[in-house]
């Protein structure tokens, strides 16, 4: 297997993994209506496993 097949299954799992909590939680219906990008979600919480910090954006007062 290529890294860039087993990056992709990687990022596959944590994707289904988000979406079946989503959908335990009863929200998976609303956070998709609000353009909710799982791709990306998925992205970040992989390079939090990694190790990489992960900055959080505060909003301007």
């Amino acid at each position: 297997m290529t890294d860039t097949t087993a990056e992709t299954a990687r990022l596959m799992k944590v994707a289904e993994a988000i979406v079946r909590e989503l959908d335990r939680q009863g929200v998976a219906d609303a956070v998709a209506d609000l353009g909710f990008d799982v791709m990306e979600m998925s992205r970040v919480v992989i390079r939090a496993a990694d190790g990489d910090v992960i900055p959080f954006r505060r909003p301007q007062n």
